[in-house]
């Protein structure tokens, strides 16, 4: 199949699908379906663009998170304790979030993210009011 390398898109506004060695740009939001895993870029100025009062786990496989610039702190639930540790994420560092774990995230500032993710099967729960977490190392 022949494509035109030299188009461009804009990657706040596209989601890249992967699947089978082809990378897909299209729109937003990006699905799984058929055992494809999403790349997609965010663009954060508040809680409310990372949907920080909701949980969310992707039981298909493993999620990056990508600071590109500003802070943000991802929450992780479901350790058997009781406990939901947290990790704070500055710009040009990343978290692998294992597959099936809840998680969230809050914004410390503005944030740039890039996220890849299976999104097959996503789950989402609402988070109880006054939920959060304790930090544990970045």
């Amino acid at each position: 199949m022949f494509r035109n390398y030299v188009t461009s898109f804009v990657l706040f506004d596209t989601a890249i699908r992967l699947r089978d060695g082809v990378a897909e740009p299209g729109a937003r939001p990006g699905t799984g379906v058929d055992g494809a895993w999403t790349i997609a870029a965010h663009r954060a100025d508040g809680d409310r663009a990372l949907h920080s009062d909701v949980w969310e786990r992707h039981p298909a496989g493993e999620e990056v998170l990508c600071v590109l610039s500003g802070a943000v702190t991802v929450y992780l639930r479901d350790h058997g304790d009781g406990r939901t540790p947290a990790a704070s994420l500055t710009s040009g560092r990343a978290l692998v979030v294992p597959a099936g774990c809840w998680h969230r995230l809050t914004l410390v500032e503005p944030a740039d993210l890039l996220v890849v993710t299976p999104r097959a099967g996503t789950e989402h729960e609402r988070a109880r009011t006054g939920e959060s977490g304790r930090e544990v190392g970045s």
